[in-house]
């Protein structure tokens, strides 16, 4: 019997899907085939794969294989080929997937295990090597290894399929990105070992590289969307070389258009549908940390309902060339029955009507408010969320009536409004739906392009080209959002400088693949996407559940509203490595209430003392639209001077996000809804509301109103440069985008308006940030924006610089003179820049040594840069079971911090001491270097092997850990430390990529065989006239990190630096660390730093190598400290010490 095992969440699971499709799911299907693969040969006009009646065609791989069905004429091609046949096509892929690196969100692997029940393959294509290829040449040996494990894998869950592997289309020449010729050069070598393993597996190789090559030099117009993933023709022209490639090519010419074009869409619904079932929105509902197994009875069923259906008029479309698809109705499903009410009773309201609802409002002195909007004017105004203006001063209103999504089977009514108020009046008199077809519908931002919208898991640009006020064309801009849970979405911006802001929250799982590779995410996250170059950048990470509404002050600050209710200040949010998440309310500027609504003041209509402060709501707990002053004078924003505007006693006002119009006045979005957060109700609980809706609208009564406001769109581009001058920040908001909608020709318009306006700061600014969006660099504005009086002007300069890393000129040095700014903020600013971009760029470093800090929330965002720049969560794949005698027993419980002696435990026995946190650690022997996980399921861990750190942990919101890494051959040393255990540890597996034992590795069978392993460890370690050894790892870290020696002992220490930089090795007295680090970086100011080995003078250091020239060693003896305790030793390297550290335990001599 085996243990079930599930998915670990190491990263983000990505989203699936690109048009009007989606995947499809099959019921039980029983027949396997007997069939060997067939081996590769020359092409000739017989098939190369053997097919038969029903078989299964399951794909693995990443975005290339989700965008190939979801267009439809792959399948086509099979099914017009071969109609008698009834073939099923199935989709595990999932973007971002790499073939050893393939993650999910928790509990998916009970999910997925039923699927593949019904789906037992009878011809697996696997697709991989794009996002592997960004490894480069150093990364073709682990591919191989990777693909062979993942095939060994696959082969024992589809034992009797035959195989194709595809090769990864060439990269695009022509597009804004990485050079082309270097990254084809990469892809063409990680298609050859897709190549090789074909042959040695006996699988059919297909090779879209060359293909894709071929058909870009050939094609009139562009086959790809951003060079990287095909276009609607791309998707065609590849489809077409597999199908040639597996299918006997004269049954493929007899074919006819017409019936191609009958089938495809037919197919492409039947994708979409698949999609949706392999990842169904809200699964951790279904099989997730708050799985209900009667919601999952209920509703899974009617996913593969759909499928079952879509799938047989592909069949009849395929066979019956009288059919079309326009004539067969709707696939629509009776939904199941709503079930009682249930769940939380707090938070619970009564939806009255508007007028009702308004007299229950409290409203605050001095201040108004009235009904823009609702549903009984409007009918589609239904469970608004997100609004934003347009620059006509229209009020665009995300509806999202499917929350918290669309029972499957049912009409997607999601929409996106288009509010307006002719006669300016304060009540709009005009509703028009701009688009709809929706499921999960989020989000809504402007750019110069058009209207970009989020619908989980997906960002899509909207245009209008026809002029009628409705979306008729529609363009795919991101895929890969995680969509586990959709009330942990987000909403979306964009910001000054035309980039795109959105986020995710926690249980969520994202992958995102970019021209310079996938970009992963691990609960909640907020991004920062440039679609300029294509660039995603993780910007932040909390503990803090859920974040929503970005808002951008004048001057570019970023804030944040968190589902807790908690608006953060995004500044105070120091870049982490993957899975380093910045604590519970870290930069917590307020908190009144959960809610997901902010909005930056700017308006005349408000008060001069709220200006630039931030108007904020709370939807659960009480229900309420505050504004609240900002203090940004001592760093992080300080909040002060709250003004509850509105409030009301009944949970059915709902206001879930505000925003200021171009009159000054305030719009509210309200939900009204009974219930909210289906955490705590049913997903299809009766009290939801899917009707109704309501926008409100508060302003100032002493005050004025604005009905006058200018006209940006179309105007010329000396009217919209004056405009970057007016005062409020939607004005100027979308001066810009018209500036940018106008094209490149206005660049040098703005230059010398600039040029008139230099002794204004925000002019300068203003300028650099519509030059920034075309890509523009002007050092000689940057540095006049650096000298200004403002530090937060100032601090806006470093941003830019750091948008700007890979194109201004000595980038370095400019950071360095900013970090000697007197200001907090700006202080805070080199250091997040510094945060952001050491990764590819450790140089940038050297700009700490000018800092002279003395406020503590640059000192903490300092304290973050020792997180260091390497993820806390490395490599995952799916292993659906791993056999009983992989797990380990036999553990040395050593308490924190490693302090007391070690007590042998075994795991198994549930009877034993409690033993709470604290380090345990085991060896194991392996004959040989080999690949090997280990997994357990903890939120708060360490997982080290020989020493060095594979795996952190520190979350609340997952529990599956796996911590890949490669055994040496001997004795290993495997530690879990253990944070926040209560009683005894959990169960623990270590085993190989397919989830089986270790063949060459011996585990501790008792008590006696790892204290043998432990003496025998020892013996080791002091090996070689005593010496402890020390190395220097990847990421600036020390191995082993901890060292324990005896009181006054004589100590021999070799260090050893594989590494390519210079490192030393210093040791300082107990609590010493901080103070000789900032004495380290104050020498890279000293000619003679590097002379001196970048060793202080100072009396806390005990003892220290020479610096270590990369491939090098040192030996060190010195006597150990006399005085039991914990002393640092550390790379004294200027700014390596914060991440490059560890520490020697001196014990007692007894």
């Amino acid at each position: 019997m085996h243990h079930r095992f599930h998915f670990l969440p190491l990263l983000g699971a990505m989203l699936t899907s690109i048009f009007l499709c989606g995947q499809a799911a099959d019921n039980d299907a029983q027949k396997e085939s007997s069939r060997q693969p067939a081996p590769l040969g020359p092409a000739t006009a017989s098939p190369r794969i053997a097919l038969q009646p029903q078989d299964t065609l399951v794909f693995y791989g990443g975005a290339l294989v989700e965008c190939l069905l979801e267009n439809g004429e792959l399948q086509s091609l099979f099914h017009l080929a071969n109609p008698a046949l009834k073939l099923r096509f199935r989709s595990l892929a999932w973007t971002g997937d790499e073939v050893g690196h393939r993650l999910r969100a928790e509990g998916y692997a009970d999910h997925l295990r039923a699927m593949l029940a019904r789906w037992p393959a009878q011809v697996v294509f696997l697709a991989f090597g794009g996002n592997e290829s960004f490894a480069g040449v150093s990364g073709l040996e682990t591919f191989r290894t990777h693909l062979h494990q993942m095939l060994d894998q696959l082969q024992r869950l589809h034992p009797n399929a035959s195989w194709v592997l595809l090769a990864p289309t060439a990269l695009e020449p022509g597009w804004t990105g990485p050079d082309a010729s270097t990254r084809n050069a990469d892809l063409a070598r990680y298609s050859q070992v897709l190549a090789q393993t074909a042959e040695q597996r006996r699988a059919l190789f297909i090779d879209l590289f060359r293909a894709s090559q071929t058909a870009y030099s050939s094609s009139p117009s562009k086959l790809t969307l951003n060079g990287l993933h095909l276009n609607d023709a791309g998707n065609r022209r590849m489809a077409r070389v597999i199908a040639e490639s597996c299918l006997d090519t004269v049954l493929l010419r007899r074919i006819a258009p017409e019936r191609l074009d009958e089938v495809r869409p037919a197919a492409a619904r039947l994708a979409h549908f698949v999609a949706e079932t392999v990842r169904p929105k809200n699964g951790i509902l279904y099989y997730g940390q708050r799985k209900r197994p009667e919601e999952r009875d209920a509703e899974m069923p009617l996913y593969f309902r759909r499928i079952d259906l879509a799938e047989a008029l592909v069949h009849e479309l395929s066979v019956n060339p009288s059919t079309r698809f326009s004539n067969a109705p709707p696939i629509l499903l009776a939904p199941p029955p709503v079930p009682p009410s249930g769940g939380s009773t707090h938070s619970v309201g009564v939806v009255k009507s508007a007028s009702e609802a308004q007299a229950e409002f409290t409203v605050a002195p001095d201040y108004r408010v009235n009904l823009f909007a609702s549903d009984e004017e409007f009918p589609d105004l239904r469970a608004p969320v997100q609004i934003a203006f347009d620059a006509r001063g229209r009020l665009w209103v995300v509806t999202m009536p499917s929350f918290p999504h669309t029972i499957p089977g049912q009409p997607q009514l999601d929409k996106l409004l288009v509010l307006e108020d002719t006669n300016r009046d304060g009540k709009a008199d005009r509703s028009t739906v701009f688009a709809e077809g929706f499921d999960a519908l989020d989000g809504i931002a402007f750019t110069s392009e058009g209207v970009l919208v989020s619908e989980q898991s997906r960002h899509w640009l909207l245009e209008d080209t026809d002029g009628d006020g409705r979306a008729d064309r529609r363009h795919e801009r991101l895929r890969g959002l995680d969509l586990t849970d959709s009330h942990h979405g987000g909403m979306i911006a964009t910001d000054p400088v035309g980039n795109v802001w959105f986020s995710d929250g926690v249980f969520h799982r994202s992958q995102f693949e970019t021209p310079w590779g996938v970009v992963r995410g691990v609960d909640a996250t907020t991004y920062r996407l440039n679609p300029r170059s294509n660039r995603i950048e993780s910007e932040w990470q909390s503990i803090t559940p859920n974040p929503w509404k970005i808002t951008f002050d004048r001057t570019g600050n970023i804030f944040q509203m968190y589902g807790d209710g908690l608006v953060l200040d995004g500044l105070a949010l120091t870049w982490t490595p993957l899975g380093i998440y910045h604590p519970f309310a870290h930069a917590k500027i307020l908190g009144y209430g959960k809610g997901s609504a902010a909005a930056s003041i700017s308006s005349p209509n408000f008060p001069p003392e709220y200006q630039q402060g931030i108007a904020s709501a709370a939807c659960v707990g009480p229900y309420l639209v505050s504004m609240t002053q900002f203090d940004l004078n001592q760093g992080m924003a300080r909040a002060r001077g709250r003004l509850d505007l509105v409030s009301s006693t009944n949970a059915a006002f709902r206001p879930v996000d505000v925003e200021f119009g171009f009159d000054g006045a305030l719009y509210v979005s309200d939900f009204s809804s009974a219930i909210i957060g289906h955490a705590q109700h049913p997903m299809r609980d009766s009290r939801w509301n899917h009707v109704k809706g309501r926008i409100w609208r508060i302003t100032h009564q002493g005050r004025p109103v604005v009905t006058n406001w200018p006209r940006i769109l179309g105007g010329s581009v000396s009217d919209l440069l004056e405009l970057l001058g007016h005062p409020q920040d939607l004005v100027r908001k979308h001066a810009r985008l018209e500036l940018r909608r106008q094209g490149r020709a206005v660049i040098a318009d703005v230059e010398a308006w600039a040029a008139r306006h230099l002794d204004e700061d925000q002019s300068v600014l203003e300028a650099l940030f519509v030059l920034e969006s075309f890509h523009e660099t002007r050092p000689a504005l940057l540095d006049r924006l650096q000298r200004s009086a403002s530090p937060h002007h100032r601090a806006a300069a470093v941003r830019l610089a750091r948008y700007q890393f890979d194109r201004i000129p000595q980038l370095v040095e400019r950071l360095h003179t900013m970090a000697g700014d007197t200001h907090p903020r700006v202080q805070m600013e080199v250091v997040d820049a510094v945060a952001h971009l050491r990764p590819g760029h450790p140089e940038v470093e050297h700009a700490l040594h000018a800092l002279r800090p003395t406020q503590t929330d640059v000192l903490r965002m300092l304290e973050d840069l020792k997180q260091g720049t390497k993820p806390a969560k490395g490599r995952s794949v799916p292993v659906l079971e791993t056999s009983p005698d992989t797990r380990v027993r036999y553990w040395q419980f050593l308490g924190e911090e490693a302090r007391r002696p070690p007590v042998t435990i075994d795991t198994s026995d549930s009877s034993g001491e409690r033993l709470g946190p604290g380090v345990f650690r085991t060896l194991v022997r392996s004959e040989s270097a080999q690949p090997a996980i280990l997994s357990t399921k903890h939120s708060f861990l360490d997982v080290r092997v020989n020493g060095e750190t594979v795996l952190s942990h520190d979350s609340q919101w997952s529990s599956e850990q796996q911590a890949q890494f490669e055994l040496k051959p001997g004795l290993n040393l495997l530690e879990i430390e253990y944070r926040k255990l209560q009683g005894r540890p959990p169960p623990a597996y270590l085993f190989d990529p397919v989830g089986q034992r270790l063949a060459t590795v011996t585990l501790p069978g008792q008590t006696a065989d790892l204290a043998a392993m432990a003496s025998s460890w020892t013996e080791t370690q002091l090996a070689g006239g005593g010496a402890l050894t020390v190395r220097a790892a990847a990421g600036l870290q020390f191995s082993p990190k901890e060292l324990r020696v005896k009181a006054g002992a004589k100590v021999r220490l070799v260090f050893e630096n594989p590494d390519l930089m210079v490192h030393n090795w210093v040791l300082v007295q107990a609590g010493a660390g901080e103070e000789v680090g900032a004495l380290a970086d104050r020498m890279a100011a000293d000619p003679q730093g590097m002379a001196k080995a970048y060793v202080p003078d100072s009396p806390q250091i005990l003892a220290a190598t020479p610096l270590v020239n990369p491939k090098g060693r040192a030996e060190l003896r010195f006597e150990a400290p006399r005085n039991p305790g914990s002393y640092p030793f550390l790379c004294t390297f200027p700014g390596h010490w914060r991440l490059m550290r560890g520490v020697l335990i001196v014990t007692s001599e007894e």
